[in-house]
């Protein structure tokens, strides 16, 4: 149970509403520079709404942290039904390809090592000297998630997730954020955004297939500005399948586009299982 655990660690994988307002919504976030008087207004065509969301929902995609490299360092709490923990995290990841891993429980001692890359987890015990190397697809069996390498990186670096090939469904404002539902291959989702619309606030994932019973949400706070891009430091994680999992991430340090600082050898030959 301590090696799910930590796995876990490391992956680090609405309130009272107005109605629909499908027109006011967005005319609100986009024209507060009209001065037009009332009646010139009334003879502009009406505004497509949806458009727009998609179009904002585009500009969020295209603002998702770019980078070469990434280094930080991440206290990471957690919590289940029947424990709790918390570790440090050293993380470096080049992009698309590898990211490395090293986690510290009490006294700063690491607990383990471990290498994602495209189709595989090398998982390194330094204290019992243990190497195993498990598809990648141990992921998804630990979390319950269907996650890809590319959903493990953008967790890590803080872009939202399962955003590809959804379609809006629904949008309305609550406390003047905007709110979008979207429907794609695996989940519904339900994204806020921040009242400008240049930051993901919370993300909820639910299954489209109601016999899995797979929710996910995740808030991101404490954005920094990071070139064009923002950058969440605080992220918030539920998660609940068959079990649940509570995970609290918060950035200690970060850079990116620099040498890598926390890889590590591997040692051969590892021990499969």
């Amino acid at each position: 149970m301590k090696k799910v655990l930590y796995i876990i660690g490391l992956v680090i994988l609405v309130a009272s509403c107005s109605t629909y307002r499908k027109v006011q919504v967005i005319k609100d976030a986009l024209s507060k520079n009209d001065s037009t008087s009332t009646e010139l207004v009334s003879k502009k065509p009406k505004v497509d709404s949806a458009a727009i969301v998609k179009g904002i929902l585009q500009k969020i995609e295209l603002a998702k942290i770019d980078f070469v490299t990434m280094n930080a360092k991440f206290k990471v709490d957690y919590e289940t039904l029947k424990n709790a923990d918390n570790y440090i995290v050293n993380v470096s990841i080049q992009k698309d390809k590898a990211i490395y891993l090293t986690v510290r429980g009490a006294l700063g001692v690491i607990g383990l090592k471990a290498l994602i890359n495209k189709d595989s987890v090398v998982l390194i015990y330094p204290l019992s000297k243990k190497v195993e190397r498990k598809p990648l697809s141990f992921l998804q069996e630990v979390l319950k998630i269907p996650f890809t390498f590319s959903t493990v990186q953008d967790l890590i670096v803080g872009n939202p997730i399962f955003m590809e090939n959804t379609k809006v469904v629904s949008f309305k404002t609550n406390n003047g954020k905007l709110q979008v539902g979207l429907t794609g291959a695996l989940f519904k989702s339900l994204i806020i955004l921040s009242e400008d619309n240049t930051k993901v606030l919370n993300l909820k994932l639910d299954d489209i297939d109601f016999n899995q019973h797979r929710t996910c949400d995740i808030t991101y706070s404490d954005h920094t500005s990071y070139a064009k891009f923002q950058f969440p430091q605080y992220r918030d994680i539920s998660i609940a399948a068959i079990n649940k999992l509570a995970i609290h991430m918060e950035v200690k340090e970060y850079s990116f586009d620099e040498p890598l600082k926390y890889t590590f050898a591997v040692p051969k030959p590892g021990k499969r299982k």
